[in-house]
């Protein structure tokens, strides 16, 4: 099913509205992939990690009440562990740190809560572990010229 909406492009300090373009969701309804996403599964994508954490965050208080915002960030801490997965890479973590960005603004637009911070908590905790790869792959690969 393609959405219509409007899209606004900010391109040399001009905004263009173009109107009626079609666009596909990201996870489709018609399959199971969004229930197994709302139970746990690991996301494959950061499209999939995005959905995960939103629902998750749009639905906590009718899905796991008397937890606190702690449970919160854990449940949404382990989502970002499983899909970085053992061995995480730059995409890897780009993609995740792409992932909780786009989901904090998503979160700040559409809903009133204030749990977009969680996110930016969770991506500024894997900061020591991401430059730790960094300078690894300095080491293996030389730094930028």
């Amino acid at each position: 099913m393609y959405i219509d909406c409007l899209r606004v492009y900010l391109s040399d300090n001009i905004i263009r509205i173009v109107k009626g373009e079609k666009h596909m969701p990201y996870i489709s309804a018609k399959d199971d992939r969004r229930e197994k996403l709302r139970n746990g599964e690991s996301a494959l994508t950061a499209g999939e990690l995005n959905y995960q954490i939103f629902y998750t965050i749009k639905h906590f208080n009718e899905n796991f009440k008397g937890l606190s915002g702690y449970s919160q960030y854990a449940i949404i801490y382990t989502f970002v562990k499983q899909f970085l997965g053992e061995k995480p890479n730059y995409q890897r973590y780009n993609d995740m740190t792409g992932a909780l960005i786009r989901c904090a603004k998503e979160i700040r637009r559409r809903l009133p809560l204030k749990s977009e911070i969680i996110l930016l908590d969770i991506m500024n905790d894997y900061d020591n572990e991401i430059a730790l790869y960094e300078d690894k792959k300095i080491l293996e690969n030389g730094d930028v010229e």
